[in-house]
């Protein structure tokens, strides 16, 4: 295994760890949803900047910050218990 793939590995697993010991089972399913909405989010600005609806980087990167503070606000709820 090269380099390359033992820190992909590794950043993998650490990323797992983390999740594993904060995500409970009764949250579960919340953190699930925040994800799959967070790539639905992603995918739908990608999309937008594809098809000229969100017309330059700068517009893009702001979406993107939106959508991912959005996301960090719902996984913080997550953690929190909210």
């Amino acid at each position: 295994m090269n380099s390359f793939d033992n820190l992909y590995n590794n950043d993998k697993q650490l990323k797992q760890t983390i999740i594993n010991d904060v995500i409970t089972p009764d949250n579960n399913e919340a953190y699930n949803n925040a994800v799959d909405y967070a790539v639905d989010d992603l995918l739908g600005t990608m999309e937008a900047y594809k098809h000229g609806s969100i017309t330059d980087e700068i517009e893009a990167q702001e979406q993107i910050r939106v959508f991912l503070e959005e996301y960090t606000v719902k996984l913080l709820s997550i953690v929190k218990g909210e």
